[in-house]
This record gives structure tokens, sequence and C-alpha cells, in this order.
């Protein structure tokens, strides 16, 4: 099974797909654990309980309304973590060479966005604006200093994420040696879901498929397995850096194959075995 966030009626609320067919588990989920949204059933560690309720047929499922919109499946993360060139080829595309050890930047949680919303880029962005299609990776508990071993044991599930970037001014902020801080984190530019997947669903976060395709073109396409820092490697530095939360996201970094947006472009990233996430590009003229 899988989660999702959904809004209807200016209200947000909780949603599980079963074999293809989406049930609203909003009043289920208040009802029996106190909780709306799977950021707090993960902080409570309410999670499992959840799932074995909807496998038992005890949570309420109810037939989802005819007018809804997809939101981000984790609202308001505390930390987005981004990981800096963490494929080989996506480096070399740039002419760089990835950093030897884990490297990372912050994206914001006013930046997400939702399954089938508009990445809207400002009329006044000069300059090329790229997909990159990444693994997300959910933290499911506190930790701090994670053994690598163990490293997965601190993940409650997956998602996709799209970490849009403007390289104009990511080019000029490098010249600077300013922070990425602007050219990845306009609103709209991290479309993340539609789903969440537990992690009891995916074995090995690196034997992924991983996709990207605008207009049905494909542009991206590898496997997480390509990573030069492992999902464990990644959690085990971070986490000596900074304690990791519940509820945080960490993107996993992109393949190579990396290319413009362009106004009307509709672009589709996908990762096997957790989900596809669609966004429609639009350039908005001033004043518009």
């Amino acid at each position: 099974m899988r989660f999702f966030a959904f809004e209807f009626d200016h209200e947000a609320r909780l949603g599980v797909e079963r074999s293809g067919v989406h049930f609203d588990i909003t009043r289920g989920a208040v009802r029996d654990f106190s909780k709306r949204t799977l950021k707090e059933l993960i902080a409570a560690d309410q999670l499992d309980p959840l799932i074995g309720a909807i496998e038992d047929d005890e949570l309420l499922l109810e037939d989802m309304p005819g007018h809804w919109q997809w939101l981000p499946p984790i609202a308001q993360p505390g930390k987005i973590i981004a990981m800096v060139q963490n494929y080989q080829k996506h480096a070399a595309e740039f002419g760089n060479s990835a950093p030897p050890e884990p490297t990372w930047f912050a994206k914001l949680a006013s930046s997400l966005t939702g399954h089938e919303t508009q990445i809207v880029i400002p009329g006044w962005l000069q300059g090329r604006v790229d997909h990159e299609v990444e693994l997300a990776v959910v933290i499911g508990s506190r930790v701090k200093d994670a053994p690598e071993e163990t490293a997965l044991e601190a993940i409650a599930g997956y998602s996709v994420l799209n970490d849009v970037s403007a390289r104009r001014i990511q080019k000029e902020d490098r010249e600077k040696q300013h922070p990425w801080t602007r050219c990845k984190n306009l609103d709209t530019f991290t479309p993340l879901g539609p789903y969440f997947v537990p992690a009891r669903y995916v074995p090995d976060p690196n034997k992924l498929g991983i996709a990207c395709r605008v207009n049905g073109e494909p542009r991206q396409s590898a496997s997480t397995a390509e990573m030069i820092h492992s999902v464990r490697k990644q959690i085990t530095v971070m986490s000596r850096w900074m304690t990791l939360e519940p509820g945080d996201v960490i993107a996993t970094g992109t393949p190579q194959g990396v290319g413009a947006l362009n106004h009307g472009d509709v672009c589709e990233c996908e990762i096997e075995g957790v989900c596809k996430l669609v966004n429609k590009v639009q350039r908005v003229n001033d004043g518009t």
C-alpha cells in the first residue's frame, strides 16, 4: 500500500492507495490514532500500527471526494537535505568530479509542490531551468551517529522528488562561492510525491530504476545502484553532523541526463517500485 496527502474543501487530508484504488483515511486516522498527517504518524511511531489496521480491515476507509488536489505526502518537513553530484556521470556532464565524501545543500519547505501541480518559472528568471529526478528518503526516527550497518532502520519510507534547478543562478553563486540556496528554492521548485511508500515495501533503495521523461522523451535513465554514496552512507555521514528527525527528507542525488524545462512541458519523474511524479511547466510573465 502507498499513502498520499490531498486537499479537499481547503483542508489537508490523508489517503491510502491499495491495488490501484484510492481511499480517504482521514477520519479513521484521527479516530484511531489521533493523527491526521503522515509526518505526525511517523513521529509518533504509529505508521506500522496504521498499516496493520488497514491490512486487518479495522481502519475506516472512505471513498474519495469527487474533486481533490494532490499535496506533497510529507507536509512541512523539518529538513530537506539534498546531495551534491552523487552520480559520477552527472558530475561529468558538468565537467566536474564528484565530491569524495557526501556533500549536501538545503532545500526549503516553501519550495515544495505536489503531483499534477505546476512548476512555475518566473518571467524575470533568466537562463536554463533543469529537471533532476531523485529518490527521496523520509526519516522515521530520531537518529544521531547512525552506524552504517543499521542506517536503513532509520527510514520510514520513500517518495520521488524533482530537484528543479535554475542553472544560471547556480553558476553565478558557485563562481562567487555563495551557497546554492537561491537556485534550488524558488516556489514550486521541489515537486514531491505523489506517494509515500513505507520502507517495508522497498527491500533495497540502491537497486531501483530511476528515470525522467519530458513530453514523453527519455531524458534520464539509470539505477540507484550507480550512487557514489549509498543511502546507508548518506544517513551515517549526515547524522554525524546533525540529528535527523522524523519526517526529514533526504534527496539522494540525480543521475546523468538533466536538461531544460520550458513553458508547456510535462515532466515525469519515476522510480521503480515507488511512484511516478508528473508536473507541467509554466513560465509566468511579470505582473501576471
